[in-house]
């Protein structure tokens, strides 16, 4: 068969992978414009600690599944929801992390997560619910979701 006699194949277009990377990089794009996130520098000039410190402490507690952190326009931010008001670790956010992490949710998941009104939370987000110290409430919409 000759070049000028092959059969013309019509390439297969995957709408639905497109339509998927769309979903995905909205759901990106709400969650960097309207929940808060930093920078390591940024958590360096509010505490007083060198940029490579933070870095480590924040890498420490990604490695032991404490926090997460997302890469967006090759900066790597860490959702301030998972730091109290001093810049510290949230213990109680950290222990949540930890069970969706070890689910399998990438950080961008847990951040979506814990900024997402929750219908086992009334309507509330779990980052608020914590906050307001309702780490039972937080731990029966994981289980509920996890189907634990």
């Amino acid at each position: 068969m000759s070049a000028l006699t092959a059969p013309v194949v019509e390439p297969l277009y995957d709408h639905a992978a497109v339509e998927k990377a769309r979903l995905v990089n909205q759901a990106r794009a709400r969650l960097l414009r309207s929940h808060g996130a930093v920078t390591f520098e940024m958590i360096a000039d509010a505490t007083g600690r060198r940029p490579d410190a933070v870095r480590q402490w924040v890498n420490r507690r990604v490695r032991a599944h404490r926090m997460v952190t997302v890469t967006h326009d090759g900066v790597t931010l860490t959702p301030s929801f998972q730091l109290t008001d001093a810049f510290e670790e949230d213990r109680a956010v950290g222990d949540v992390v930890a069970r969706l992490v070890d689910a399998g949710m990438s950080g961008w998941a847990v951040w979506d997560w814990f900024v997402t009104p929750n219908t086992w939370l009334d309507a509330d987000t779990p980052a608020e619910v914590l906050r307001a110290g309702g780490a039972d409430a937080v731990d029966r919409a994981v289980a509920g979701m996890l189907q634990e």
